[in-house]
């Protein structure tokens, strides 16, 4: 409960709202990531109002039991005009919220018929999350050794298709307990040349590409790995070679990053060191609730590293072929450490 009244300090320390708005999603998908960070719970169809001196959920009737139980906070239920509730909760003042977990018809709902003054809080929110807690590099890390122990122990060649492989991917995340992070990407052949490509029915050639992670206790994992059979993709070999070595390289010169910008920076000069070409994405991403989280790591960012949680992923991407080596770091009291 500490850590939960400590990142709302966190959250008003400076802000130039007087309160924070977060709503949670539908029962299908639960409470938002920043609902969820902020009240402790994640119970679908509330409202979270915060304050600096406190704080109450708004729900429904059905999720009031629920919301009772794992809230940190005061709950109350929606009356009979559950606008007029939120007004009343939101008081006067500028009330922040974060624009990526919210609806353009929720917003303009909230405007129109509880009068809101909305305000974009989205930066204020993202840098509190992205400083995480010994709390949370634990569950960031158990949900790494999950990916880890998958990944070390795949066999992609008893599988036909690309699709296969995928589908595998997702029933072992649920042999262990595990959601999904994000839909598992497989790649073989000349499919790995498309970051994003869509797993398919490929056929599994000589080398596959596999980008893969679960989310455990609302925390997530991003791994990318690339196998080989036999003694045929040459070229795709030596060059997943220089990407682990360029990730290596770029966790020893961590201690020199201070922004977002540093390590893009750093990662441009390594891959230019090994002879790799430029980079068509960044060279990863901070994750914690979400696989893709602040600290952004842009050349233009000066987004803080401290206590952040990174994904690394020093990759090279050819006419025929890609190849990426993806593992996470923590900064931990000071320091940092792979997770």
């Amino acid at each position: 409960m500490k850590e939960i009244f400590d990142r709302r300090q966190r959250l008003f320390s400076g802000a130039r709202f007087s309160t924070a708005l977060f709503c949670s999603g539908g029962s299908a998908n639960g409470g938002g990531a920043s609902f969820s960070y902020f009240s402790g719970c994640a119970v679908d169809g509330s409202y979270l109002v915060l304050k600096k001196s406190g704080g109450v959920l708004l729900t429904h009737g059905m999720n009031y039991a629920e919301a009772k139980e794992t809230c940190c906070y005061p709950v109350r239920k929606f009356g009979k005009e559950p606008a007029k509730d939120l007004k009343r909760a939101c008081g006067r003042g500028t009330v922040g919220f974060a624009p990526g977990e919210m609806s353009a018809a929720r917003y303009l709902a909230l405007r129109r018929m509880a009068k809101l003054a909305l305000a974009n809080a989205g930066e204020k929110i993202a840098e509190v999350r992205g400083r995480k807690s010994g709390s949370e590099v634990q569950k960031i890390s158990a949900a790494a050794r999950i990916t880890r122990k998958i990944l070390d122990g795949l066999q992609p060649w008893k599988f036909r298709t690309e699709t296969d492989l995928g589908a595998h991917l997702k029933i072992r995340a649920l042999e262990v307990g595990c959601d999904l992070a994000f839909e598992p990407i497989v790649a073989t052949g000349k499919n790995s040349a498309h970051p994003h490509h869509k797993t398919g029915n490929a056929k599994m050639g000589n080398f596959v590409l596999v980008d893969f992670g679960v989310k455990k206790d609302g925390y997530c994992s991003d791994f990318t790995r690339c196998y080989f059979r036999g003694n045929g993709a040459a070229r795709e070999r030596a060059a997943y070679g220089k990407c682990r070595k360029i990730y290596g390289e770029i966790v020893r010169a961590l201690p020199s990053c201070k922004t977002g910008r540093d390590i893009a920076l750093l990662g441009g000069k390594m891959l230019k060191k090994h002879g790799m070409p430029v980079l068509i994405h960044s060279i990863g991403h901070g994750i914690g609730m979400e696989v893709h989280e602040y600290p952004h790591l842009g050349f233009k960012s000066d987004e803080k590293l401290e206590g952040a949680a990174l994904a690394l992923e020093p990759a090279a991407y050819f006419a025929r072929f890609g190849v990426r080596y993806e593992r996470m770091v923590a900064h931990v009291n000071g320091k940092w450490r792979e997770i």
